[in-house]
């Protein structure tokens, strides 16, 4: 994290970023993800983790809790948060190519 941020306004930004792109499925995956975020504001440096493996989200929060999420509609939208054509960042995006590239 780069700065300080409510943990509400984390969880609430994802929530917001994936719901319109399930399509109205498997929903309850969304109240899952915020049970996974304790209720701890964020402070500038702190990290959170997140491994996707087809179906699979593994989770670490910024106090070292871990989780998962198993729901491909809810990994296909995080994906496109992040990837798609209408990523939240696109110098994200370039990074990650920039880095697959020279593997």
């Amino acid at each position: 994290m780069n700065r300080n941020l409510s943990i509400d306004k984390y969880t609430s930004a994802i929530i917001e970023a994936l719901e319109p792109r399930m399509a109205g499925q498997d929903l309850e995956s969304l109240d899952e993800f915020k049970k996974m975020n304790p209720p701890v504001d964020l402070v500038q440096g702190a990290e959170m983790e997140m491994t996707i493996r087809g179906d699979t989200l593994l989770y670490k929060n910024a106090v070292g809790g871990l989780g998962q999420i198993k729901s491909i509609v809810f990994t296909r939208a995080l994906c496109d948060v992040y990837y798609g054509e209408d990523a939240v960042s696109p110098s994200h995006l370039e990074d990650v190519i920039k880095g697959v590239k020279s593997l």
